[in-house]
């Protein structure tokens, strides 16, 4: 059987971070293609490409008709039983090229629940890859009811398809906190702050910094962790660099050793404008992290009572929520995190059982 995942790039975001777990935990016999048109971080690529996905690189979809044509003939040259779209704003590109090249299956996923001015533009690109969806995916029912609608939601026309984790690898490990702050220099009781994020406007940094310059002023030991990259990285990096003095506020970059750094903070930090469900908040409450979380983000992603919602414009409220982190015991929460559905395993042999249910 042959699979087509559609993304927008190689960032080492959600998506990718997602595909990556999924592939690795299914058996062999689906042969996976992704297709995107940019390699942000080329780590990201080729740890999927040695889980043996093939790799498509074509133009970006500001150039509509070579995208289309590309995508038109992988399609033809390969038959793929199923295209499987991930990406938001153009995925009714996709969509219809596979309709067009009559693909079997054609899975339109919803990762966001989004908010703003934008919402009518993206709903529209939504309803357009719908008419040429032959199923519906998303991530939560926020996710769902934004893409497709309360009524698809309600009649049971999207599958919700959790972002399962491997819940044991980010259980908390108190001599990885220790090794970690060791190494990054940090001082046993400085409070600790996290945010794992790809720097884009979708996921606020600005604001984190806001919020964490309140937070300094309670706790002027206190560190912020930022793990992740993206385009307004040195944005970003200068901003933090005139507000904050040496150390204060650390860029680590993307780190294939997260578990160990959830393990070093004592609060995560998510002031996003928008999200789906974030896989990053699922493992901080797999790894006991009290977590500040922007109320645009959907309640659902409350799998444990360790997340605190707050007024995305209220930085006091913000650090009012984060105030707790460096006072509360670090107990274990990866039982809860599975009871409530998020076992990589589960989450990825429905995947599979549908993918065969197609054959």
């Amino acid at each position: 059987m042959r699979v087509f995942h559609i993304i927008s790039g190689f960032e080492n975001g959600g998506v990718e971070m997602l595909l990556e777990r999924w592939i690795a935990a299914m058996p062999r016999d689906i042969e996976f293609h992704i297709v995107a048109h940019d390699v942000s971080v080329p780590a990201c690529r080729d740890r999927l490409a040695a889980l043996g996905a093939v790799i498509h690189l074509i133009p970006r979809r500001k150039r509509p008709l070579a995208h289309q044509r590309a995508l038109q003939a992988l399609f033809l040259q390969y038959r793929p039983e199923v295209v499987h779209v991930h990406t938001t704003e153009w995925g009714f590109l996709a969509l219809r090229v596979a309709e067009h090249c009559a693909v079997p299956v054609r899975i339109q996923h919803s990762h966001a629940a989004w908010r703003g001015p934008l919402s009518p533009f993206l709903s529209l690109r939504f309803w357009l890859g719908r008419r040429a969806a032959t199923d519906y995916f998303a991530c939560g029912e926020a996710a769902a009811r934004t893409a497709f609608g309360e009524r698809f939601l309600q009649e049971g026309r999207v599958k919700l398809m959790r972002n399962g984790i491997d819940v044991e690898a980010f259980r908390f490990d108190p001599a990885a906190r220790a090794a970690t702050r060791q190494v990054l220099g940090i001082e046993e009781n400085a409070p600790v702050i996290g945010m794992v994020a790809r720097f884009s406007p979708q996921k606020n940094h600005g604001a984190a910094l806001d919020i964490f310059e309140g937070f300094v002023r309670r706790h002027p030991d206190a560190v912020l962790l930022l793990v992740g990259d993206g385009d307004q990285r040195p944005e970003i990096e200068a901003a933090a660099k005139q507000r904050f003095s040496e150390g204060a506020v650390r860029f680590l970059g993307v780190r294939e050793d997260v578990s160990a750094l959830y393990a070093a903070m004592d609060g995560f930090l998510l002031p996003s404008r928008f999200e789906g469900f974030p896989i990053t908040l699922v493992e901080a409450q797999s790894a006991g992290l009290p977590a500040a979380v922007s109320d645009t983000v959907s309640p659902e992603v409350a799998l444990t009572d360790l997340v605190r919602f707050v007024d995305v414009e209220d930085k006091n409220a913000f650090c009012d929520a984060l105030d707790r982190s460096p006072t509360l015991p670090r107990e274990d929460y990866c039982e809860a995190v599975l009871r409530a559905g998020f076992s990589l395993a589960d989450t990825a042999a429905q995947l599979y059982q549908f993918y065969q249910s197609k054959k």
